[in-house]
């Protein structure tokens, strides 16, 4: 504990940076905050600190605290009380110093190790919502990871590939430093199947895939990793996610990177 305690110290009158896991969110002295505790010292940052926006719902604002629950974030140490095993610390002092010099450092091209920290949505007009993007943080800088980008073939969930907390490479693919846009792409890392996937199915030909979405409109087969075809629905019989079934190929173009198709039948329902 007293190694801790050094550290601890050492991050309050140093500026060092910290990174510890967020075990809770409470309220102390009538102020919401993160918590955090290593052998069994505790730690909080305030909600002022915490680089969380407040929302007029306090349910909202508890919400997006509770989004950073399990993961591991920096903070620089403001305030300690040994006496009682507690500190206070504030992760944007130290966001603002990780992120001091690494604007004039970041470029397009290059790769970073990034954070998810939480999945954005968008509302839809039938009352429901789509996943749209990561929020990520790269050097104490936020990133944002379309959906897009995840992957050359079709993404349904963005959980299926990437859950706030997770730590992964991504590579750089704008930067705004006028107005602090970052944005990422993993898909850029990986070698995608256009154009040479021309070679391997043809027009009018029949092929196997699995249904990976489904839209009011037709649904997205998955014929080999990265590459989707989407396809009208079918004339009679309802198609789910995780389906294995036939599809005839009605159109193929290499430089849109894009695969229409029909569904000729169901081979196997998803169990």
């Amino acid at each position: 504990m007293e190694n801790l305690w050094t550290e601890i110290y050492s991050s309050r009158q140093n500026r060092s940076v910290l990174d510890w896991m967020v075990t809770g969110v409470e309220e102390y002295n009538d102020t919401l905050c993160l918590v955090m505790t290593k052998n069994r010292i505790k730690g909080l940052i305030p909600l002022s600190e915490s680089g969380v926006t407040e929302s007029e719902n306090p349910k909202l604002t508890k919400a997006r605290l509770s989004s950073l629950l399990g993961q591991h974030i920096s903070f620089i140490v403001t305030h300690t009380d040994k006496n009682n095993n507690l500190f206070i610390g504030s992760r944007l002092k130290a966001t603002e110093k990780l992120s001091s010099n690494a604007w004039n450092k970041l470029a397009v091209g290059q790769t970073k190790q990034a954070t998810a920290r939480r999945i954005i949505k968008r509302p839809t007009d039938d009352g429901t919502s789509v996943n749209i993007g990561v929020v990520c943080e790269i050097e104490g800088i936020e990133a944002f990871l379309p959906i897009q980008e995840l992957s050359h073939g079709w993404v349904n969930d963005v959980n299926d590939l990437i859950q706030p907390g997770d730590t992964f490479n991504a590579k750089i693919i704008e930067v705004d430093k006028d107005k602090r846009k970052l944005t990422l792409s993993v898909k850029a890392l990986t070698d995608g199947p256009w154009p040479d996937c021309v070679n391997r199915y043809s027009k009018n030909s029949f092929y196997a895939g699995i249904v990976t979405g489904t839209l009011e409109y037709g649904v997205f087969v998955n014929l080999e990793p990265g590459l989707d075809a989407f396809c009208k629905l079918p004339k009679s019989g309802r198609v789910h996610e995780g389906d294995s079934v036939s599809i005839i190929i009605t159109r193929i173009s290499a430089e849109e990177q894009r695969i229409n198709g029909v569904i000729h039948r169901i081979l196997r329902k998803a169990v």
